[in-house]
């Protein structure tokens, strides 16, 4: 375990946080908020953050990079893969070894050796070496193993479009996901996340192929709360909401999703080397995939720009039955967390943040 630092200079006080139900948060809707809830400054919670970061020995010109990252994902409301990730993951950090390296390219396809480093860090690297030989040769794959994780993938998939093209990221895990009538778990949670580019910015989609993530299984074991119902399966394939008696993650959509989540599987594995199922053993075996594809190079200019807003258009414009109109994948995250950002307040857990507060301290391990 990383052991323990003297608090670090910019350690906000706690004091600035209040009761939720003093002050409530655009996040978490009108009405009363839980008691356990904290109504937090958001730039108190970035510097809670950045000190955690500078303790573990994240590399300076990362630490913005890596506090935006996770705080982004609790701000669009996954909070499996926000603050509480950054809370877990964050005594990991100091175990980098250093920069990613490729140890391996041909053509539009490079394998990179994380070397360990942060999450955020190692994907923004992969992110730049696929969208260069996208570029160059109009689609850049990018394999990646030996690295930490982390938290939302369309942060990734994004910055692929923001740059004009079409970006795909996904991963796997150890054998975490099974699929309906079976007890046995044998893929991946394979998350995927794609985004395409439209003159207004990025649409992007951000999903597990498993009916909720993993991570609501380690933080429902940490805090002895149900999961969700029908979403994971015990010993003998049966739905449990009993965290401890939890073995596989439920794959969605029956044979479908089952497709899809195998899909992922070889993107994530077999196509670059990587372990597949018993063979992932850990996180440094654990393998990642990002896809940056140009389509200028299919002849029509930047004619998909304009292809893609008037498809973007015709979704919007969709009649509903109810009169309203259709949402697209994921604009209620982004407009959650502008919402967030334009008050500059967050309903956190209390729990969570005195989480936060102990990373900031050079606690890594409690609690």
């Amino acid at each position: 375990m990383i052991p323990a630092h003297e608090t670090g200079p910019h350690q906000p006080s706690p004091a600035r946080a209040q009761p939720a139900e003093q002050a409530s948060s655009p996040s978490s809707g009108p009405g009363p908020a839980h008691s356990s809830r904290l109504d937090v400054g958001i730039d108190d919670v970035r510097a809670l953050m950045a000190t955690a970061c500078t303790l573990a020995s994240v590399p300076g010109p990362g630490i913005d990079r890596v506090v935006e990252h996770y705080l982004d994902g609790e701000l669009r409301g996954k909070a499996s893969h926000g603050l509480a990730k950054f809370a877990f993951e964050s005594q990991f950090f100091s175990q980098r070894i250093g920069s990613p390296r490729v140890k391996h390219e041909r053509g539009a396809m490079a394998v990179v050796d994380g070397r360990r480093e942060v999450g955020p860090l190692s994907a923004d690297f992969a992110v730049r070496l696929a969208t260069h030989k996208a570029r160059r040769l109009g689609v850049g794959v990018v394999g990646m193993v030996n690295t930490q994780r982390y938290g939302i993938l369309a942060s990734f998939s994004e910055q692929i479009a923001e740059r004009g093209l079409v970006g795909l990221v996904a991963n796997t895990s150890r054998p975490e996901a099974t699929v309906h009538g079976t007890r046995t778990p044998f893929l991946g949670v394979n998350p995927v996340s794609f985004a395409f580019p439209t003159s207004d910015g990025t649409v992007s989609a951000d999903m597990s192929t498993t009916l909720a993530p993993m991570g609501v299984l380690w933080e429902a074991r940490r805090t002895g709360s149900p999961l969700p119902t029908d979403c994971f399966v015990d010993e003998d394939g049966a739905f449990t909401d009993d965290p401890d008696a939890a073995r596989a993650a439920m794959v969605f959509g029956e044979h479908r999703g089952f497709a899809l989540s195998l899909l992922i599987q070889i993107l994530t594995g077999s196509l670059f080397g990587f372990p597949m199922g018993e063979g992932v053993d850990s996180t440094w075996t654990t393998g990642y995939t990002f896809i940056a594809l140009d389509p200028t190079f299919a002849g029509q200019g930047a004619g998909h720009l304009a292809a893609n807003d008037d498809l973007v258009g015709a979704i919007r414009q969709a009649a509903t039955r109810k009169g309203g109109s259709v949402r697209l994948p994921g604009q209620e995250g982004k407009d959650r967390a502008a919402r967030a950002l334009k008050t500059g307040r967050l309903a956190l857990d209390q729990a969570l943040y005195q989480r936060l507060q102990a990373r900031a301290a050079g606690d890594f391990t409690s609690d």
